[in-house]
Order: structure tokens, then sequence, then C-alpha cells
């Protein structure tokens, strides 16, 4: 099967707008507090849906498993504990400096140290020193150029962000000295989970022995990648639970019917599939960019995460009474984006 990186990025934008859809339902489950809501949807989207659709689509997934490097899923696990630290930072940030600013310096250093990083360095591999090589032909050129600009597009976006905020709220008080260093974190162990998923591929190549399809061999590993980050989520959301005693929401809500408790639990299954969703296309996004330039794969999710994100923000009226510079900053930030998706793209398709 040959790689195709405008399909690539086609696929790339679906599983960016399903990870950017993956909040909405949260809007409809104000009854649950934030840690039954969070453990549910968790649940699915990093442990239930994960092992599923390994199943599903990966043929003999248990022999799968019983033959590839034990290593090798270690790696993986332990990295996405740690990317599973860095959503829970992400969270704390926006409590100090806001949604837009945390997630503009959160995304903007998980898109440059994921795309970047593992041309010096890998889980399985050690140090690579390959990030030269890539950039010293003209492709490699123009897909660095890229790169850059979706980054200051990114930026341009928080920036936008921060000043609405600002401006929309004057009694909010940032307190960018503990907001900040908690958004750099969050950006950091965020990159960590494109090397989990790096250091999953011998489960990749377990999985094509077994017959696997290679638009689907990534989903060989986010049972260990994304149960990583379930661990994290589920051992902070059970102090939460102990701290708030708010266990009983599991099984009834105050002054409410059962059949509204299954509603609730239909949304957090929803919330979890759009975010597990996201990965399941970004592997097949991620193969058609190919083997030369796939290393953009992660800067492409991450730039159009934020375009989705404010795109959803101006759908549902978030911006409505902003002041016009926020405004035109957005737009120029997520002109930026297209425009450095386009580059990417031509760039990757111009080395393959």
């Amino acid at each position: 099967m040959q790689a195709n990186p405008i399909l690539g990025v086609l696929l790339h934008g679906v599983g960016a707008l399903s990870s950017s859809s993956c909040y909405t339902p949260q809007k409809k489950t104000t009854l649950w507090s934030w840690e039954i809501y969070w453990i549910t949807q968790a649940s699915f989207a990093w442990l239930i849906l994960p092992i599923v659709f390994a199943f599903l689509t990966i043929p003999n997934y248990a022999e799968v498993l019983a033959v590839a490097p034990k290593d090798a899923m270690l790696r993986s696990f332990a990295l996405g504990v740690l990317y599973g630290i860095g959503g829970l930072t992400f969270g704390l940030g926006i409590k100090y400096i806001g949604f837009s600013l945390n997630y503009a310096i959160a995304i903007g250093i998980s898109a440059m140290l994921g795309t970047l990083l593992p041309l010096i360095w890998t889980p399985n591999d050690g140090f690579v020193w390959i990030i030269v090589e890539k950039f010293s032909s003209l492709p490699g050129l123009v897909v660095l150029f890229g790169i850059i600009l979706s980054l200051i597009g990114i930026i341009f976006c928080g920036w936008a962000g921060a000043l609405r905020e600002k401006g929309g709220n004057s009694s909010q008080r940032f307190t960018f000295k503990i907001g900040v260093p908690l958004a750099i974190v969050a950006g950091i162990l965020s990159a960590v989970f494109n090397f989990s998923l790096l250091a999953g591929e011998p489960l990749e190549r377990a999985a094509l022995a077994q017959g696997a399809s290679e638009l689907l061999k990534m989903n060989a590993i986010y049972p260990f990648s994304n149960g990583g980050a379930w661990v994290t989520n589920v051992f902070w959301c059970l102090i939460l639970i102990s701290r708030n005693k708010t266990a009983s929401q599991f099984t009834r809500l105050p002054n409410e019917k059962r059949s509204k408790l299954a509603f609730y639990y239909l949304m957090a299954l929803l919330s979890g599939a759009f975010w597990y969703f996201q990965f399941f296309f970004y592997g097949m996004g991620h193969f058609n960019m190919g083997t030369t330039y796939g290393f953009t794969s992660w800067a492409l999710h991450m730039a159009m995460l934020i375009l989705f994100s404010n795109i959803y923000g101006t759908l549902f009226k978030e911006w409505v009474g902003a002041d016009k510079q926020p405004i035109r900053i957005l737009r120029t930030g997520m002109a930026l984006i297209v425009v450095a998706t386009l580059i990417i793209t031509y760039g990757n398709y111009s080395g393959q």
C-alpha cells in the first residue's frame, strides 16, 4: 500500500476534528461532578475502546501480545503514564492563566518537542541524530518552514484568546508565575505521548506479521500508550472522589430518574469515543504521510487541534462581544495554520 500525503492530511484533519469535539458532550452532564465525568469518559477513551478496537482490527491480537517484546509494551505504558500527568497539569494550568493561553503554550511546546525530538532521540533506538539529514534537502526545508509557520499560527491563536479573556472578564485574576510553568510542564509531558507511540513500534511490526493492515497497525499500541494515561487519571480522580465524597453519583443523580443517569453514561461514552478516534484516524494519517517525513504527523495534529478548537469556539459564539483586535489576531493565526498545513503537505509530497 502506497503512502498518500494528501490523504494523510485529510485523515489527520478528521482525527483533530474528533478530538476537538470530545468536550462537547460534557455540556450535557452538569449534575455530575468533574471527577465522576472524567473517570468515566477516560475509561472509555483510554482503556475500553483501545482494547476493543485492538482486538477488532488486529488479526490474532492475542498472538501479537504473546510475541511482541515485553519491554516495548512497558516503555509505551510508562510513557503513557507521563502523558497522563501532562493532561492533569494542563487542566490545572487553565485555572491560573485561562484556557486559550494555556492551550497555546502547552500545544505549541508539544508540537515542537513531539515533532523534532524524535529526530534526535527515540525510546527504542536511543540517539539517532537524523535531524540534519531530514532538513538538508529542498523538500525538507519546505517541511521545516511549514512546521515553524504552524507554531507561529498556534502562538497567534493563543495570543488572541488571552486578549479576549483579559478584555471579557476584568475581574478574573491570572497567576502567571504558577500557570505558565504548569503549561510548560503540560506541553513537555503531552509530547511524551508521541514517544509512547514510538516505543510501541515493535507491537506494530508484530501486528503486521499477523496480517494487520498498514493503515490500522497503530491500533496495536493504544492499549498500552492510552492505558498508561488511564492509570494516572484514574488515580487522581479516585483521590478527588474520596475527598469530595461523590462516589454515589456513579449510581444515582440528585432528584433524577435512572434514565437520566443512563444518558450521562452515553455522553461519557460519546466523549471518550471522540477522544479515542482522534488517534484511530491519526494512525491512518501517519501511515499516509510516508516514511521520509512521517514525523510531521505530530505537528499537523497539534496545529489542527488548535484550528478546529477555535472553529468550535466561533460556532459556540465564544467570540461574541470580543474586541476587533483579538478577532483579527485569531483569524491571522488560523490562516497561518491552514497555510502551514498546505506547505507541510507539499513538502511531504515532494519528498516521497
